[in-house]
């Protein structure tokens, strides 16, 4: 998964459109806007404009709101294409057989997600206070993290919500984050560093 190379594929917009070509068009069109915005962001600017994202994709102004309502919708589109994306390869079984081993294969995969999911995790947090759709998505993408670990962590190990408060923290993004950007670290250094954290949690426990 390359977040530089996101090959995004677009929900068809005109179901009711009676002409093949039309619709073929449309779809493009929308992919092209989406891809814009997705290249822009990382070029480093997290809200570019409409206007902007037009001349990019080399659309009219009007063709970016004749696809997309507002500014809103695109930001949401980009996150719900970019987890129908991802989410099969979370869903993948663990190799390992007990809970300790899917937990570090847990910080593998989450690592791994962070450059395709970067553009749309940041352009939810650059807006969502901007948008209750925006922040209900945030949290929601919040409460699916942690729910990833509950999955894995046996319920009746001793002090139980603790530690599944605790293993959440360490594989949020905004350690992510952190560890591949502000420390410039490479995805598999960030996965020793996490897995680290995630082994002295759970070393001790049963």
């Amino acid at each position: 998964m390359n977040s530089k190379n996101p090959k995004l594929s677009v929900v068809d917009g005109d179901k009711d459109t009676k002409s093949d070509g039309r619709r073929q068009r449309s779809q493009r069109s929308r992919q092209k806007i989406l891809e814009a915005m997705w290249a822009i962001m990382l070029e480093g600017d997290m809200d570019p404009s409409a206007a902007e994202i037009a001349e990019k994709a080399g659309v009219g102004l009007r063709s970016v709101f004749r696809h997309f309502e507002d500014m809103e919708t695109i930001h949401r589109e980009l996150v719900l294409l970019a987890e129908a994306k991802v989410t099969p390869f979370m869903m993948q079984p663990f190799k390992s057989q007990d809970w300790k081993g899917q937990l570090i294969e847990l910080v593998s995969r989450t690592v791994d997600l962070w450059d395709p999911l970067l553009v749309p995790h940041t352009a939810v947090e650059t807006r969502r206070f901007k948008s209750k759709i925006l922040m209900d998505d945030y949290k929601r993408s919040r409460l699916k993290e942690l729910s990833a670990v509950k999955a894995v962590l046996p319920a009746d190990i001793p002090d139980h919500e603790t530690t599944l408060l605790s293993l959440d923290a360490i594989l949020c993004y905004s350690n992510i984050r952190r560890l591949r950007e502000d420390r410039n670290m490479s995805v598999e250094k960030t996965k020793v560093v996490m897995t680290h954290m995630v082994e002295a949690i759970i070393k001790d426990i049963p």
